[in-house]
């Protein structure tokens, strides 16, 4: 049985929600009638809930405060509001924070009961996942939550490099099952659209078509096809201004978020000044008088830090750590990695393991 919370400051109504549905029937056990949104947070600080069926007004914390907590304390819960005729419009914004669904009131039952219908069927998906990345291994399931996570915030400029985030993922999804590879880009498309909307419902909705072709695809590489993908999103919101970045100038400051966000790849100092929209040579001029390096030099030593980091962390096997900051010939990389450092690859982990 999933639990349901029930929460409206009227009695008369929380009464009815509760008696005219079959809740067992429907699959659900209704394990709270409250009657504010303060009520609710401190019930869910003691005891897990699945859904929460609220009312859209109430006294001190309101239904649309409550799911905006819960969408970033709880992000498992389904949110069903109830909203009068005048609240229709406010209760259409909701849909921003992460909430399911809105009903009008009066409460049409019908209505309601197919809402949780479709829950329960979406629940019921979400068991089934959490089972099946459990039967690969008892971390796996938050392995993938950590990953889904972490990958978000990176390409919305709210956590580290996205450089950092690909390199964790691409050898989780070369080594995955295919069932747990579509698992990650589902969670990532579910978490990824909620937070991706507020800032452009367009970009969003593009961005929707391309995961969704993606989780259908049985791409052997497919953990290079969806870091290009988190790529091209990642530059398209620095382009429309949608991540905020440090203080300096604009162009080279996105030229920078650009090494970051392609460290892996294969580029030029000419695909970056066709990023920023600077002739080539301009560009290299106006690098080098703000950054106080040249472009070269910057992106050796962003590529050589990065790999330090990636050795010191011990998460990657050796082998996937030059791909990982845009050296795909290993002999390459140990040659460069040996000039910039002093150390071979092998010297530089036996040192920092004894120390």
């Amino acid at each position: 049985m999933y639990q349901v919370i029930i929460a409206d400051d009227e009695a008369l109504i929380r009464a009815g929600l509760y008696y005219r549905n079959d809740w067992n029937a429907m699959g659900f056990e209704v394990v709270a009638m409250l009657e504010d949104g303060e009520d609710i947070l401190k019930f869910l600080e003691k005891q897990r809930a699945d859904v929460l069926l609220t009312d859209i007004c109430m006294y001190q914390v309101s239904g649309l405060q409550v799911a905006s907590i819960i969408q970033e304390k709880y992000p498992w819960m389904k949110v069903v509001l109830l909203s009068g005729y005048r609240e229709f419009e406010y209760a259409k914004e909701a849909m921003h924070c992460g909430v399911y669904e809105y009903l009008l009131k009066p409460i049409d039952y019908e209505k309601l009961r197919e809402v949780f219908a479709g829950i329960k069927t979406e629940l019921d998906k979400a068991t089934y996942e959490k089972e099946l990345l459990h039967s690969f291994g008892e971390e796996e399931y938050d392995k993938v939550l950590a990953m889904t996570r972490t990958m978000t915030e990176a390409v919305l400029g709210e956590g580290e490099e996205t450089w950092v985030a690909y390199a964790h993922l691409k050898p989780m999804m070369r080594n995955a099952p295919q069932e747990i590879r579509q698992i990650v880009i589902k969670r990532l498309l579910e978490v990824l659209q909620e937070k991706l909307h507020r800032k452009d419902a367009g970009l969003a909705e593009e961005f929707a078509r391309e995961l969704k072709n993606l989780e259908r695809a049985e791409d052997s590489d497919m953990s290079q096809s969806l870091s290009a993908l988190l790529s091209r999103l990642n530059d398209e919101l620095v382009t429309r201004n949608l991540i905020l970045k440090k203080s300096g100038d604009d162009c080279i400051t996105k030229a920078c978020n650009y090494i970051s966000n392609h460290l892996g790849d294969d580029f030029t100092y000419k695909d970056v000044a066709e990023y920023v929209h600077l002739s080539p040579r301009h560009f290299i001029r106006r690098f080098r008088s703000e950054m106080g390096e040249t472009f070269s030099e910057y992106v050796l030593r962003v590529r050589m830090e990065g790999a330090m980091r990636l050795l010191d962390e011990r998460k990657l096997l050796p082998d996937d750590i030059g791909a990982a900051v845009g050296y795909h010939d290993d002999k390459y990389f140990q040659k460069i990695f040996k000039q910039y450092t002093g150390s071979t690859v092998r010297e530089y982990q036996k040192r920092n393991k004894e120390e």
